[in-house]
């Protein structure tokens, strides 16, 4: 027996609704649920039951803005999920409810409506204004107890929060543990003296007349949203139903954007961020020489943090920021490194990885584009760090309490909220705040406000943010999808190149032994003057000051006087002053006295007395060196350890090669294996074009329908094929290079169809190209259930 079609009555299903809308909707409604839309929905049918999903629903409301939510819970209020409603009803109970709080001015009938489009466009909302259905899943996807639509009117709907807390203070302790008891159980409950005509005198009539209380019905109660906040501490702040004026709020027409005021920025964020590059630096050259232990677990002891904030000359929660976007952005990781150290603990270790040779070569404004793009996808949570644990043991950095997979989107979220003000426009914190309940309240609920402090501080670390306003790179950022996950795209490159200045190879040497650089130095540049001088003031413009160490740090790399003297001379305007020349030429000659070279190994030098001396030394004992001759001796020991020993006693030898040049046997940095990174958070559907997927659900829903028909090779038309005709059509198809629908059946006995391009039909099976996404797919014969011709 047929089952009689109530839909007139009742309205139409999802899927009748969704199989009437026209392209443009049904369009919008993928672009706003992309993760339906992969694979390729066969049909109409498909893509409803995608679309009615929970997972998929919930991630849809996640989405929501807190007005889209206050329309999404009056429609289900009206009992929009079990039977159809009018959109005129539900315009009428926003309003309504919305004048209790005195809010109804700012939301007009027009905005409620336009809201409910919204909805529908989501597919949340469904059917016409007549008749209209909340999706099945929507409000059992939000959080428990959730609720942003204001209570009813009456003393409840009229409560303001001292009133409120007026009323609870007052409250006998019986009455007090009612309200307790209903806050741990969700805000509802039953009581026969919920009706009208209970005694006054009871504690639930009495919590009712006092507004703590609303009569659901004659035996259920709920407690409203004002009195569950004042008692679980969630706090009781009015939500904000429309973005603050900076956002497109009301007001919001009239900001323009403020250039000056987004170049001051741009270069307060730039300065920021150079300075981030270049303590990069130097922790990848600490690393490098000394790679850190990690503790058992993979976290890194206070010790070890306390020494490399010694070495930087920064504080810890600098080095924990630093160590956290090293690893983020592939620069650090954990591991053997190899070389290993001299002195291995064993286990596991924080060293460069390959990638930091690579990195340190760059320009500064693709360094800093490289950490930026690692901060955005970072997932170490480093303000946790010292902190106790549920067990009362202290959290350490890198170890599994400070990592939060979810912390990319909360940044990226927190972070939107300053890219959608016009340029040059800041964004203070009570606006970001309000921004945030209102672009995504269900997510901002999850979110402590601790974090986003974090976060916030984190961006203006490193140069995302500048006097409350983001900075160029970061609105690049924030609209770049990067094809390798954690590596810079163009639109960011272009955008730190942008506001970086430009690098300069111009030094200003001054008499009192200081080298200024006027502007960011060329990378080579860079690294030599700093082999060759002590960085005193760091920044856009920074200050080396040279000193007998730092010239004798270079010597010992396989610097000569000479070549150093000719570095600043090259790039110093003006002449030398004479006290850094004399300097340079007394160090370096006293220091290249002694020659060694690999012989396992000798040492040579033209003052007997000075090798005889060597001779006598402590550290020549350990290398078992000998004179051979007045002005040559041998060791029985590798020359770069004859050089450490000798340079321990005070002596300042060199090793030099076969034909007499120097050498650098610095030991090669430590390196390690980047570590693994988390997948790029996407939506599913990323990559799948609107219109595509349009196309091909409309191609296999015809399909269907002419599946449904009954239509076979006798059929008139002549345009559905069946069984033994399928294979002359497929082989006709494949010589003509024709189009065709192809029916049939997967390996899981799911029916399908698809847009398909033969290309060989042979051994009973038949190679095609999926006209949806390009790829060469395989069919057997077997389970080619039809073959829809195309029209001519």
């Amino acid at each position: 027996m047929k089952t009689p079609d109530t839909a007139s009555e009742s309205g139409p299903t999802f899927r009748q609704w969704l199989s009437g809308v026209d392209d443009d909707q049904l369009s919008r409604i993928i672009d706003n649920r992309p993760d339906t839309a992969w694979p390729l929905p066969p049909g109409i049918g498909a893509l409803a039951a995608r679309l009615q999903l929970r997972a998929s629903v919930a991630r849809s409301t996640t989405g929501l803005t807190a007005l889209q939510l206050v329309v999404l819970e009056a429609a289900a209020s009206l009992g929009g999920e079990l039977h159809p409603i009018s959109a005129p009803d539900v315009v009428e109970l926003v309003i309504e409810r919305l004048n209790t709080t005195g809010r109804s001015l700012s939301v007009t009938p027009a905005t409620v409506t336009r809201t409910l489009g919204e909805l529908m466009d989501r597919a949340l909302i469904y059917g016409d204004d007549d008749q209209l259905r909340v999706t099945t899943e929507a409000m059992s996807s939000l959080p428990a107890n959730w609720q942003l639509l204001p209570d009813p009117g009456g003393t409840a709907g009229h409560l303001d929060e001292d009133t409120a807390r007026a009323h609870i203070d007052d409250l006998s302790p019986r009455e007090r543990r009612i309200l307790d008891t209903l806050v741990s159980s969700g805000g509802f409950g039953l009581s026969k003296d919920a009706a009208p005509d209970a005694d006054p005198k009871r504690p639930v009539p009495r919590l009712i007349d006092a507004g703590l209380l609303l009569r659901v019905d004659s035996r259920t109660v709920k407690m409203p949203a004002l009195v569950r906040g004042i008692l679980d501490g969630t706090g009781v702040a009015p939500q904000p139903l429309l973005p603050s004026p900076r956002c497109g709020g009301d007001g919001g027409d009239d900001l323009v954007a403020d250039p000056p005021a987004q170049r001051r920025a741009d270069d307060e964020g730039a300065a920021a961020g150079l300075e981030v590059v270049r303590l990069m630096r130097r922790l990848i050259t600490a690393l490098g020489a000394h790679p850190a232990p990690c503790l058992k677990e993979g976290g890194i002891g206070v010790r070890t943090l306390t020494r490399l904030a010694r070495d930087l000359d920064c504080n810890e929660i600098t080095v924990n920021r630093l160590i956290c976007l090293g690893i983020s952005s592939g620069l650090l990781g954990r591991g053997e490194p190899d070389p290993p150290p001299a002195n291995d603990p064993g286990g596991d270790l924080l060293a460069p990885t390959t990638a930091a040779d690579t990195w340190l070569a760059t320009g500064l404004a693709t360094r800093w584009a490289a950490l930026l793009a690692g901060w955005a996808r970072s997932t170490w949570a480093h303000w946790r760090t010292g902190r106790t644990d549920a067990r009362g043991r202290s959290i350490h950095l890198l170890s599994s309490a400070t990592e939060h997979q979810g912390l990319p989107d909360v940044r990226a979220l927190v972070m939107a909220q300053f890219v959608r003000p016009p340029e040059g426009i800041p964004l203070r914190g009570v606006e970001l705040d309000e921004d945030l309940r209102f672009t995504a309240p269900v997510p901002a609920s999850r979110i402590r406000p601790s974090t986003v402090d974090e976060i916030v501080a984190e961006a203006c670390w490193i140069g995302a943010l500048a006097h409350d306003t983001a900075t160029t790179p970061l609105r690049a950022l924030s609209r770049e999808v990067s094809p390798t996950p954690g590596t810079p795209g163009p639109a960011l490159l272009t955008a730190t190149s942008s506001v970086t200045p430009a690098p300069v190879d111009t030094l200003i040497a001054q008499g009192d032994m200081t080298v200024l650089a006027p502007g960011p130095l060329e990378p080579e540049l860079e690294s030599e003057l700093t082999l060759a001088a002590d960085i005193e003031s760091a920044g856009l413009a920074s200050v080396f000051r040279i000193t007998e160490n730092s010239i004798r740090r270079a010597l010992d790399a396989g610097r000569s006087g000479t070549d150093i003297r000719s570095l600043l001379e090259q790039h110093t305007m003006g002449a030398l002053p004479q006290n850094i020349v004399y300097l340079i030429s007394d160090v370096s000659r006293r220091h290249g006295a002694l020659r060694g070279g690999p012989a396992l190994c000798y040492l040579r030098c033209d003052d007997e007395a000075l090798l005889l001396q060597v001779s006598q030394a402590p550290g020549a004992q350990k290398v078992a060196l000998r004179l051979v001759a007045p002005t040559v001796a041998i060791a029985q020991a590798p020359l770069i350890q004859v050089l450490d020993a000798l340079r321990a006693d005070g002596f300042q030898p060199v090793a030099e090669s076969a034909t007499g040049a120097s050498l650098d046997l610095r030991k090669r940095p430590a390196r390690v294996g980047a570590e693994p990174q988390p997948p790029q958070p996407s939506a599913a559907g990323d990559g799948v074009q609107t219109r595509e997927v349009v196309a091909a659900v409309r191609r296999g829903e015809a399909a269907q329908d002419a599946a449904r028909k009954g239509r076979t090779a006798t059929d008139d038309t002549g345009r559905v094929v069946q069984g033994a005709r399928a294979l002359g059509i497929l082989q006709a198809a494949a010589r003509s290079n024709q189009t065709v629908t192809l029916g049939f059946v997967d390996n899981h006995g799911q029916a399908g169809y698809l847009r398909i391009t033969p290309v060989m039909v042979s051994g009973g099976q038949v190679d095609a190209v999926d006209e949806a996404t390009g790829e060469t797919r395989r069919f057997l014969l077997h389970r080619i259930t039809e073959v829809i011709l195309e029209d001519s």
